[in-house]
């Protein structure tokens, strides 16, 4: 359940306005509220190290880790497609990641389970070592990767490599057949054929939304758009010839490479409509903290803090830093 912004508004502004202290505009609100909201999001993998070095005490409400967990888990996300660009694994990551997880590979020749593999994250100097024994290479059912930067990974082995035991390139994912006509402009939605018409269809369940698509006759950047039961909707389709013609051959990515992270908070706002020179909230401009809504009165005292150092209110500052120090004394006994 989210946080309503106009609560914390309205109670930040009858707490700073107490004895005249001071006027917390709009515009402030919204800068204090989102850099209070990225502290307390970032504290939660301090707090997260930090509880688990201690034991836990299997309270139903009031184990430290499953609480934590609850809330981190909405800006968790899980299965998302990592676009390999090219023959040397190179990988572009989705692009709201802010901490990556666990990276999965799908579907590897010669793997008989279909379940995915888990690559270890390594380092390159990680990497000269483990290439120096055949033991410890790198290979289809152990694959590695290295984070090259922000927003992309490499994957080893990767395409390029065709010896032995080492070689990575997969079969066809899916390969759905749809017969003539079945895609149009005016229909994007596709029934998918029995699994005798189609290679790999017992795949089918790892396909998700945002997995790009493939095929004679369908545009580039085609993506799922949705699945609802048997039926795909697909995103940037157009009739062509190749369409109509003949049956067009849905190719899902062969070399299929997820990965789970963490997302960042959005932007909270306080919007408004002025009117008659005060500012009204307006609902429909507004975006509501993520936060869980343990942390609504957390949220009001630390951008209390900041309010009290923006209006030179040294009582209003450590009245809310002391209240913020106690809160956490407490979760920290």
């Amino acid at each position: 359940m989210a946080i309503s912004v106009d609560t914390v508004y309205q109670r930040v502004l009858a707490i700073a306005n107490k004895e005249q202290r001071g006027y917390v505009t709009p515009q402030e609100f919204n800068l204090f509220a989102n850099q209070a909201q990225r502290n307390i999001f970032e504290q939660y993998f301090y707090d997260y190290n930090l509880y688990n070095r201690v034991p836990g005490n299997q309270t139903e409400y009031a184990d430290m880790i499953p609480l934590l967990e609850e809330k981190l888990s909405t800006f968790k996300k899980r299965h998302q497609p990592i676009t390999i660009i090219n023959a040397f694994g190179t990988g572009t990551l989705p692009t709201d990641v802010y901490r990556l997880g666990t990276v999965l590979r799908y579907n590897l020749t010669g793997v008989e389970d279909s379940n995915a593999s888990e690559a270890e994250r390594i380092t390159e100097e990680d990497l000269i070592y483990l290439n120096r024994s055949p033991l410890t290479k790198p290979n289809k059912v152990r694959p590695v990767f290295i984070r090259k930067d922000n927003t992309s990974i490499k994957l080893y082995p990767y395409s390029g490599t065709t010896t032995g035991d080492q070689t990575k390139t997969a079969s066809v994912f899916i390969s759905l057949v749809v017969a003539a006509g079945g895609i149009s402009n005016s229909s994007t939605s596709i029934t998918l054929p029995n699994a005798n018409n189609s290679e790999g269809f017992n795949n089918l369940q790892y396909v998700e939304e945002g997995q790009s698509v493939t095929g004679a006759g369908i545009n580039d950047n085609t993506k799922v758009e949705a699945i609802s039961g048997t039926t795909l909707t697909l995103s940037n389709v157009t009739t062509n010839s190749a369409q109509n013609s003949g049956n067009v051959v849905l190719t899902f990515a062969s070399d299929d490479v997820k990965c789970n992270y963490v997302r960042v908070p959005v932007s909270s706002n306080w919007g408004y409509t002025e009117i008659n020179g005060t500012a009204l909230y307006n609902a429909s401009s507004s975006v509501d903290f993520e936060l869980h809504a343990s942390e609504e009165t957390n949220l009001v005292m630390k951008i209390l803090t900041l309010a009290g150092i923006a209006i030179k209110d040294q009582g209003l500052y450590q009245m809310a830093a002391q209240e913020d120090i106690k809160k956490i004394q407490q979760e920290k006994q």
